[in-house]
């Protein structure tokens, strides 16, 4: 998985705006594998997190996370899988920021074939500076970046991120 990041973490020439869907390929390989012979579930949450390192570095924002000293944290996610990725299978990884709160980002992170989708993930993502613990999503909006984010998060990402904050809250229950 550490060279599937450091692949990722190169941009490519073509810059992206921070809020549309791109796209990040990846295959099947024998050590992604469980004993059942199909992808297993641990290797989705590490793909994941290789195809948001290539969102940041296709949108410009990983440069700039690094210049100051801030970096991603996953503080939720939770995964749906459709059907079984197996070997030698090329699948893709489509990757879209949905939006801030006042703490974190959130992305829908959806795994396919062609039109089949395989699994869909929603992830909160807290960015932290060595200087002053979490960084405001304020302070993301102001990089020099091309931004076309909804103004308002889809509603279940909302009740999903109120039940992952606070499961035994009476609300975050109802509304999930």
């Amino acid at each position: 998985m550490t060279i599937r990041w450091l692949v990722r973490m190169r941009s490519t020439r073509r810059k992206a705006t921070v809020g549309e869907a791109l796209e990040t390929r990846f295959r099947v390989l024998l050590v992604d594998l469980d004993i059942l012979m199909h992808m297993t579930n641990g290797r989705y949450l590490s793909v994941l997190d290789a195809a948001r390192i290539s969102y940041y570095a296709r949108t410009g924002l990983w440069k700039q996370f690094r210049a100051r000293g801030w970096s991603p944290v996953v503080t939720a996610q939770t995964i749906t899988y459709h059907r079984s990725l197996t070997f030698p299978q090329s699948y893709r990884v489509r990757t879209r920021l949905l939006g801030t709160d006042a703490k974190n980002l959130y992305f829908e992170q959806i795994f396919h074939i062609g039109e089949i989708d395989y699994a869909t993930a929603f992830v909160s993502v807290r960015l932290t500076s060595r200087s002053h613990g979490s960084v405001n999503p304020d302070e993301i909006l102001a990089l020099d970046a091309a931004f076309a984010l909804p103004t308002d998060l889809p509603a279940l990402v909302t009740s999903w991120s109120e039940f992952s904050r606070n499961p035994y809250s009476q609300n975050a229950r109802e509304s999930w």
